[in-house]
Formats: structure tokens, C-alpha cells, sequence
């Protein structure tokens, strides 16, 4: 088979097969466009083969592709400067590379295309030229990103407590350890705040359940407007309210535990026309003491607590 038929041989099969192929020689030039790239592009093998324009069916302005980076036999330093965390060498082929990248420009809202490109040695091992195939995965990574959200999204409804959006019990135990930990490590300050909602029964016999309820959310979004982005709350159980207030030490966390009950006390309630209520929590302060375990550093948390709710309600306590 002489030369002028394989070269014929080869371009027929390129044409024919489904997945988006260019050729281009040592000199960059475009050698072959296959029919499935001028599907997939838009740009038409008769505007492309002979030029060193293939950049233009993917980026705005010039820049290598990877066929590109391979005929160059760069560094692989260097295909990391343009592919940083998106590359892989192939385990198929010497000196090939394969990526995973979104393009802007193509289509109406741009591509995620999985890409190769292979080196064309002749016998001697001299360049020839490179091969890249591309595979439009879009659809896959549109699967991949909702699998994601969903997957955290389901995460958050786990570890949230459905009334007061605030993180559940389940989720502070697991966070105050990890929390405890962080403070032996680099030895820092974490405080505890415990809350309780003052005469909360009596409210819902009173008003019922449904108004019980709108007083718990309240008090969540008191909460929430009074932490620091590093601070988290969580519905502890019933009428209970936790803070885990990590870097803080005792006289800080007094200060915000005070904030939280004044906030509460004067928000307005109305738990029927025209009438205004205002409820109270009685809180508990304390510091971590480092060798303590969670369980007792969560017991002085609650003695301040019942302190508090015992001494007249509506006030803190701190047990140093």
C-alpha cells in the first residue's frame, strides 16, 4: 500500500468515526477536521485544514490546545500552567495527556469537553504531529453537579432542625468534639452557652402549640442575629438552646449570652390580635477546662443554666 492511499485511508476514517478529531503536524497546522469536530464546533474542515486556527473553535483569543502543548513536547509544569487540577497523563500512550475543561464560547451556554491529545512519532521517534479527540460530557457533569447539590443538600436537612433551621442535637455533639479538639490542639479559649426558654409550658397552654412554635423560631433568629460567623447554634431539645462559641473565653461569652437574652426579652410577640407578649430565657455560661471531656463540660453548661432558671429566671449565670 503505497503512501498517497494511506494517507486517503486515514482521512476516510476520520471522517467516518463519531468522535470529534483534528490532526495537526509539527508545524501546528490543521491536517484534519473530522465531520463530527465540525459538528461539534460549528467550524467547517474546508475554513480549518491548512491553517493553525483550531484555537478559534474553542477559546476567544489565541491560545495553545493540548494537541498544541504535545507537538512542543513542553514540560508537563507547563501543561499544568494551563490545565492546573484538570489534566492527567494517559496510561495509554507515551507523552499523550488528557484533560477535562469547560469551554464558554461553545454552543449557547458552553461545553464540558473531555479531551486527549497523542503524539504522532515517526519510526525514529522524530514528531510528526499530534492527535486530539474530544467527547462533549456536558450532560454528565450537569448529572454530577445536581448528585452534589442534592448530596448537601440532604446533608444540611440532616443535621437541621426542621422548626427553628438551626443545626440539631445530634449535629452539636458531633461539632463540640471536633470543637474540643481544636482548642487542645492550639490551645485556645471555647465557651458554652445554654439556653432555656422561661414559663415556655405555660405559653403553650396558653396560646397552643402552633403559637409555641413561632416563639422557638423567634428565638432562633435571635440567635442568628446576634452570632459571629464562627459560631454556631443548635436547637438542643425541646425549649433548649446550645452556642458553641469557639476562641472565646468566659467574660466574652457572658457578654454575648447577655446580648442573646435582652434580644429575646424585647422582641414582641402576638400571640393573638392587638396583644403584645414578651417571653424570657434563663442562660447558662461556661469555659472549657482543657482535660475535660464534652459530657461534663456540657453538665456545668446546664448547673449554670438551672442557676439561672432557679435564681428568678430571665437572668445569666457563669460557672468559671
Amino acid at each position: 500500500m503505497n503512501k498517497k492511499l494511506d494517507a486517503e485511508l486515514l482521512s476516510q476514517v476520520l471522517q467516518k468515526i463519531s468522535v470529534p478529531t483534528f490532526v495537526i503536524d509539527r508545524d501546528h497546522t490543521i491536517i484534519h477536521w473530522n465531520r463530527a469536530l465540525e459538528n461539534l464546533t460549528g467550524c467547517q474542515s474546508e475554513e480549518m485544514v491548512g491553517t493553525s486556527d483550531h484555537w478559534k473553535a474553542f477559546y476567544p483569543v489565541q491560545k495553545p490546545l493540548l494537541a498544541d502543548l504535545v507537538v512542543d513536547n513542553v514540560r508537563e509544569h507547563a501543561i499544568a500552567g494551563y490545565y492546573d487540577g484538570k489534566y492527567r497523563k494517559s496510561s495509554f500512550s507515551e507523552g499523550a495527556y488528557e484533560v477535562e475543561d469547560y469551554f464558554a464560547g461553545l454552543g449557547d451556554a458552553g461545553r464540558w469537553l473531555y479531551f486527549t491529545a497523542t503524539p504522532i512519532p515517526d519510526g525514529d521517534g522524530t514528531m510528526l504531529g499530534a492527535v486530539q479527540t474530544l467527547q462533549d460530557i456536558t450532560e454528565r457533569k450537569v448529572v454530577e453537579d445536581e448528585l452534589r447539590e442534592s448530596e448537601k443538600r440532604y446533608r444540611e436537612l440532616s443535621i437541621t432542625d426542621s422548626l427553628t433551621k438551626l443545626y440539631n442535637s445530634r449535629h452539636f455533639f458531633r461539632q463540640l468534639r471536633q470543637e474540643i479538639e481544636r482548642a487542645k490542639r492550639y490551645e485556645e479559649h471555647l465557651s458554652l452557652i445554654l439556653l432555656d426558654i422561661d414559663n415556655f409550658k405555660g405559653y403553650n397552654d396558653t396560646y397552643g402549640h402552633l403559637e409555641g412554635d413561632r416563639v422557638l423560631a423567634v428565638l432562633a433568629e435571635v440567635i442568628r442575629e446576634n452570632l459571629r460567623s464562627a459560631d454556631s447554634a443548635y436547637r438542643y431539645g425541646g425549649e433548649e438552646f446550645t452556642v458553641i462559641l469557639p476562641e472565646t473565653e468566659g467574660e466574652n461569652a457572658l457578654l454575648v449570652a447577655e446580648r442573646l437574652r435582652k434580644g429575646f426579652e424585647d422582641t414582641a410577640l402576638s400571640p393573638l390580635p392587638r396583644s403584645e407578649v414578651h417571653m424570657t430565657v434563663s442562660v447558662g455560661v461556661t469555659q472549657y477546662i482543657p482535660g475535660e471531656d464534652d459530657s461534663v463540660f456540657i453538665k456545668r453548661a446546664d448547673n449554670a443554666m438551672y442557676t439561672a432558671k432557679t435564681s428568678g429566671k430571665n437572668r445569666v449565670f457563669q460557672i468559671r
